[in-house]
């Protein structure tokens, strides 16, 4: 039973579908909540789905972290491929970064009016 589970094509799999599972909830996230604090987490649950995909995508069964060390002075064919988790963790300091700035525009917005659901928006002078 362990054995299945530690084979690449399994893993891919479940990776791909627990991705897209967190991909669907946090798009559903998204189109149906009002409140623009739900909205922006549901943005961030995408976004984290997308990056599970994308490391989980780039996942070799049996293969090491690239870390030299222990008189390991080369990358050799045993290591993963370090790009894409350094593009990973780039994307995911920005995007800390943008959701920060994102719920401090909430709070701010919610200061000024009161309330932070969109369907109660009308600060572009349309008659309510």
């Amino acid at each position: 039973m362990l054995e299945t589970l530690n084979q690449p094509t399994y893993l891919h799999f479940v990776i791909t579908v627990g991705a897209f599972g967190v991909f669907a909830i946090g798009l559903i996230g998204v189109l149906v909540k009002k409140n623009l604090f739900k909205i922006f987490l549901s943005f961030s649950l995408v976004e984290s789905s997308l990056f599970l995909f994308f490391i989980g995508s780039h996942y070799d069964v049996g293969k090491r972290a690239p870390i030299v060390a222990d008189g390991v002075m080369a990358f050799d064919h045993r290591m993963v491929d370090p790009v894409p988790q350094a593009m990973i963790l780039t994307t995911i300091v920005i995007g800390i970064a943008v959701l920060a700035l994102g719920l401090s525009y909430v709070v701010r917005y919610y200061r000024l009016s009161g309330h932070t659901r969109i369907d109660q928006m009308d600060e572009l002078g349309e008659a309510s």
